[in-house]
């Protein structure tokens, strides 16, 4: 038996056995402690950049004010006049009361793109009547193993601290620990014998992080230096320290059984199989070789790994993460072997840790292969209560209803949303205020969370914060979520300025259209590789954004508070794509019926579309490509690592794989300043040079000299060729940018070209989770 490693005194977890009373599970807490308030005392600091008021705010942890193990925290005035006083069941749901005061006690708010703090002077605003909110459920789950590589990946502690604290705030107390896992890995790996050049073709560049270790790459981007290891290990430890000072629960990763390449020759008793060709990158890049779970030899080394893990880490969390067939087929569909897989797995992480819980992502059974009667057995010899299931995209796909609750196991209800860190607008604010309560309601006890499975941040913002008060409200019908909205607005805008009405009816226009019953990403014809037969994907009414745009730009003669020209940039980039789409369908009149005027003119339409998008994503600071290259760049120490850093960020926002994975390119795009203009521009003008050729020497378009020049002249250039340095300040005023485009397009308000898509046209990235 492997050593189990006992409580240390950098992370101390209260351990409430697994048992069963009246058939509930007692789920491990963290514990509140003196730590726990000064640690929630600084967030509170952070957040009100230091200000005095900051410690008008009396603070109580007490587990014992728990329901049901469910935390609570209550809001009321204190003695001393001025002051709230906050008293939680934890120091996360301390946090959480902490937010609930700003946003419906202070309209005020705090975002991943910025905050608007409406506290002054020496005194709080007092509660009208005491405050008491209690969870719905136990867990509030945050992350995807995709998030920590489209989002996170370059950030330094700095950053991190400022994401731990919008976590907890939000009332996150669950989520993923990855970082730093590869230097772990690496010194277990290396004590088994394999050498470093073996380890440098396995790990992938630290932008494809999260499908090494789902097992779907290697190599890719790769390798990793040692100044890397060495600083994701450090930064991991604070980011682990951080995270249990304020009581949220880091999950660990366990084994999966992927090894480097040359595994199965070094151990050949060993049972081995390969995972598939993932995306069409091919057995140099992908088919990994993997330890079966059934093999004896997966005991040692996955003991040996998540030894070595709660070790360097100085952590026991009791939760652990793994994943195996990620967007593969298992080998053997036997029901026996299936079951015995799993039974493998959970295993290795109870021999480290008897009290171990597997948090196992359900987005596996997506795929045709998952039957029931094969979920049933995959699932069968993992102990009830020690596997928690994350059904990652429950406001669209979710899987509960298809598997019965999981078969006795339980589960957090997740929103995903988002896909490939897309900024794009869209969201089911219906399907969210809907969907955990159905679920509870359906699977009773073995419901118990809510979460955010979002592969990346920084977009649509308002679907977040709604997705994550599920955890404590109740289902919201048409009106409450109109004046939800309502409050959102002034949450988000409300300065010295009085809020103009036209502001308030901008959101409840976006709220009845593209955030009602909108849970699918839709085609960006704007962001993907230029074709003849491309179309623009929408799935809801386009004059309810027009109309909010119409909107905005009139609140905006009033508004100038940051949050606001943010939303306003967002909103006018969604009207100029869409406007993009309109003309390009006038183009492809054009040429089918080879009007040469008509193409050159409908071509120098679109390039002043592209150039205006430019302008207007350049003038705002969330939207700059540079804040990506930037963050990447701060872990280069020489003119080799600016080229290697350089390319992991334009790779995975670019084409994301290799010029032969077409189904991968521009998973990742993104709206921002710097793409616009040296890279989707670029491919837009060799597409229109290759359509005039067409019509000037009268033969059609080969595609296959298309897709040799957009790769040759604008996308190689872009991610391998090019060093240039990108701006990390804004260019220009917001407001007078959009006022300008405004009066430009708004003639053309009328031409509205684009008829609502099909599910089919909706859905169509799923298409890579059955290979």
């Amino acid at each position: 038996m492997g050593r189990l490693i006992t409580y240390c005194a950098v992370v101390v977890l209260v351990l409430v056995l697994l048992i069963h009373q009246s058939g509930a599970v007692q789920w491990p807490k963290p514990t509140t402690s003196s730590s726990s308030t000064k640690a929630i005392a600084d967030l509170i600091s952070r957040v009100l950049d230091g200000a005095p008021i900051a410690r008008r705010f009396d603070l109580s942890i007490n587990a014992d004010l728990a329901v049901d193990g469910k935390d609570v925290f209550e809001l009321s005035n204190s003695p001393d006049s001025g002051s709230i006083t906050i008293s939680a069941s934890s120091g996360v749901a301390a946090a959480w009361g902490f937010n609930y005061y700003l946003k419906y006690v202070a309209d005020s708010s705090f975002y991943w793109s910025g905050k608007n703090i409406r506290l002054s002077g020496s005194t709080l605003i007092p509660v009208p009547s005491p405050i008491r909110i209690v969870a719905n459920d136990f867990y509030r789950w945050y992350g995807n193993p995709c998030t920590f590589s489209y989002s996170s990946v370059f950030w330094n502690f700095s950053r991190w601290e400022k994401e731990i604290d919008w976590m907890a705030m939000n009332g996150i107390n669950l989520v993923y620990a990855t970082t730093g896992m590869e230097y772990i890995f690496s010194q277990v790996f290396l004590r088994m014998g394999f050498t470093q050049l073996e380890l440098d073709e396995y790990f992938t560049g630290p932008a494809f992080l999260a499908w090494l270790r789902m097992g779907n790459l290697q190599k890719h981007g790769g390798p990793l230096s040692q100044s890397w290891h060495q600083s994701q290990f450090q930064l991991a430890k604070q980011i682990i320290q951080r995270m249990t000072d304020i009581g949220i629960i880091p999950v660990l990763p366990a084994f999966t059984g992927f090894m480097p390449r040359t595994a199965p020759k070094r151990f050949p008793t060993a049972k081995f199989y390969y995972s598939s060709d993932w995306n069409g990158f091919g057995c140099n890049d992908s088919c990994l070789p993997y330890l079966d779970p059934t093999d004896p030899f997966f005991q040692q080394v996955g003991v040996a790994l998540l030894n070595e893990t709660v070790t360097s880490l100085n952590i026991v969390s009791h939760f652990y993460a793994c994943d195996l067939f990620n967007e593969m087929t298992p080998p053997i569909s036997d029901l026996n072997y299936l079951a015995d897989v799993n039974a493998g797995i959970i295993q290795t992480m109870q021999t480290v840790d008897p009290y171990a819980i597997w948090v196992m992502q359900a987005w596996l059974f997506l795929s045709d292969f998952w039957t029931p009667d094969r979920v049933k057995s995959y699932l069968s010899k993992v102990p009830e209560g020690h596997l928690i299931l994350l059904d990652l995209f429950s406001e669209a796909r979710p899987q509960y209803s298809r598997f019965q609750s999981f078969y006795g196991h339980y589960y957090i209800w997740n929103m995903l949303h988002d896909f490939g860190g897309n900024n794009g607008l869209f969201g089911s604010l219906v399907n969210v205020t809907d969907g955990p309560q159905a679920a509870r309601t359906f699977s009773g006890e073995h419901m118990i969370g809510v979460g955010i499975t979002m592969e990346g941040i920084n977009q649509n913002e308002i679907m977040y914060e709604f997705a994550l008060e599920q955890s404590w409200r109740s289902p919201l019908n048409e009106t409450e979520l109109n004046d939800w909205l309502v409050g959102f607005v002034m949450r988000r805008y409300a300065s010295n300025q009085t809020i103009p009405s036209s502001a308030l009816y901008a959101w409840q226009e976006l709220g009845n259209s593209v955030y009602h019953i909108n849970p699918f990403r839709v085609y960006s014809l704007i962001l993907h590789r230029p074709a003849l037969d491309r179309e623009q994907g929408i799935s809801f009414d386009l004059k309810a954004l027009l109309s909010a745009w119409e909107l905005l730009v009139d609140a905006s003669t009033q508004l100038n508070a940051d949050l606001f020209r943010y939303d306003l940039v967002d909103i006018t980039k969604e009207v100029l794509q869409y406007k993009f789409a309109c003309d390009f369908v006038q183009l492809i009149a054009a040429f089918n019926r080879s009007d040469l005027y008509g193409v050159e003119t409908q071509a120098a339409i679109l390039i002043d579309i592209l150039d205006d998008m430019e302008m207007v994503l350049a003038s705002d600071r969330r939207f700059l490509l540079g804040n990506w290259i930037a963050d990447a760049l701060q872990f280069a120490q020489n003119e080799e690592d600016i080229h290697f850093y350089n390319l992991n960020a334009k790779l995975q926002v670019s084409i994301w794989g290799t010029n032969y994975t077409l189904g991968l390119f521009d998973y990742a795009n993104k709206f921002w300043s710097g793409m616009i203009q040296d890279y989707y521009a670029p491919r837009w003008r060799v597409f229109f040079d290759v359509l005039l050729k067409s019509l000037i020497e009268g033969i059609p378009v080969d595609t296959n000299v298309l897709h040799k020049r957009l790769f040759f002249e604008a996308e190689l250039p872009f991610f391998m060729l090019d060093t240039k340095s990108y701006p990390t300040s804004p260019k220009g005023d917001s407001i007078s940018i959009v006022h300008d485009l405004f009066n430009k397009y708004r003639p053309s308000f009328n031409d509205v070209c684009l008829p609502l898509n099909s599910v089919k046209q909706q859905q169509y990235f799923f298409n890579r989770y059955d290979n």
